[in-house]
């Protein structure tokens, strides 16, 4: 199969949250200027809380100070990120996948089900809220934004994240003992790069896009070319 689309993929490895959100502002605005391509960024956040656009105050006012608390634009509520919970940022032109932000939120929960399916992990969806589910138990929660049909936020999937941190909130307005991971399913740790590769190889074919290895000096240096380009 020919892919129509070109795209990169990149591992961040630990990266603070504040840091993440105003790289993927910038990105977004470089990926609806052509600059870049669809980007797939993957991390993972030391313990932070962010709060979407459908969040109640009574869903986080027991966060504890020493956890940092983020306002965010995306749709959903409250969601706990932290360490050995996948995060995934798309960074995408919507344009080129139809402008049909239900079909992409509905990729990505796709492509999270076969992930795990892969690691013998069998998950689905709820018609009551996103994210991908085990049974009554949430794996992986999303909540996207876009600006001018450039996606960014994304999915975050529990690997082998600490569940007890879900305490501190309602997850998506939801009672934390939902919250699942893959280790407490399967008893077995998967590495967050090895499901970040597989990730990776489920949306190309979803979105039709061939992914290639980038990091951030390279990005880096095409941004800056185009900087310089527009200063002359």
């Amino acid at each position: 199969m020919s892919h129509r689309f070109f795209g990169w993929n990149i591992f961040l490895g630990k990266r603070a949250y504040k840091a993440a959100l105003s790289w993927q502002l910038r990105m977004v605005r470089y990926r609806l200027a052509g600059t870049i391509r669809d980007t797939l960024f993957y991390l993972e956040h030391p313990d932070v809380v962010t709060v979407g656009r459908d969040a109640k105050e009574e869903d986080y006012n027991c966060v504890p100070k020493n956890i940092e608390v983020h306002q965010i634009t995306r749709g959903g509520a409250v969601t706990y990120h932290g360490l050995g919970q996948l995060v995934v940022y798309p960074i995408f032109n919507l344009a080129r996948q139809g402008k049909d932000l239900h079909r992409f939120v509905h990729n990505l929960e796709e492509g999270i089900i076969r992930t795990l399916a892969a690691f013998d992990l069998p998950s689905g969806r709820r018609t009551d809220h996103t994210g991908v589910w085990i049974e009554d138990r949430k794996i992986a929660s999303i909540g996207v934004a876009v600006s001018q049909w450039i996606s960014y936020h994304g999915a975050a999937i529990n690997l082998y994240t600490d569940l007890k941190k879900f305490q501190m909130i309602h997850p998506c307005g939801l009672p934390p003992e939902i919250m699942t991971s893959v280790l407490k399913e399967t008893g077995k740790k998967v590495e967050l790069e090895e499901f970040a590769a597989r990730l990776t190889a489920e949306f190309s074919g979803l979105f039709d896009i061939e992914f290639s290895d980038t990091d951030l000096d390279e990005i880096n240096e095409i941004i800056d070319m185009e900087e310089n380009t527009q200063t002359l």
